[in-house]
């Protein structure tokens, strides 16, 4: 190292030190400094923390879609069908007088229902179960 670099070097080392160890505000400063340096390791660590979890989920989402595009159509048989929308959706209702019938991916809905609000989300429910391709809606009010 030449003379002028190491010069400036072991001076600003000098001056640093006698900023930090000032006999008056020496203490102050150090722990000022210090809070300064948690400050910014606790600011570091929360923003590693907020993009490892943001990059989890991006590839949990990656995996999801994956999945997806592996997964067969699969189709079930009208007994099978039957018991999923009996399973998935009317364990949620009580429906006394609604019957149900499938063939061939088709379910048909009859019987009285409360209202038109139940109506449509009893249907919308019945469309969301896998392996139902069309659902016929011959419910009736019981008002």
């Amino acid at each position: 190292m030449n003379k002028p670099v190491a010069f400036v070097t072991g001076s600003l080392v000098g001056a640093s030190l006698a900023y930090l160890f000032d006999p008056d505000r020496g203490r102050s400063r150090r722990s000022r400094l210090s809070d300064q340096a948690a400050a910014l390791a606790r600011d570091t660590a929360e923003t590693a923390k907020s993009k490892l979890e943001y990059q989890a989920g991006v590839a949990t989402g990656a995996i999801h879609d994956l999945n997806e595009s592996f997964r067969a159509d699969r189709t079930f048989d009208d007994d099978t069908l039957l018991q999923k929308v009996r399973s998935e959706v009317l364990g949620y209702w009580d429906l006394d007088g609604i019957e149900i019938d499938v063939r061939d991916g088709h379910v048909t809905i009859t019987g009285p229902i409360h209202d038109e609000a139940s109506r449509r989300r009893l249907v919308s429910m019945i469309r969301d179960v896998e392996g139902v391709d069309l659902v016929d809606d011959r419910l009736r009010s019981r008002v």
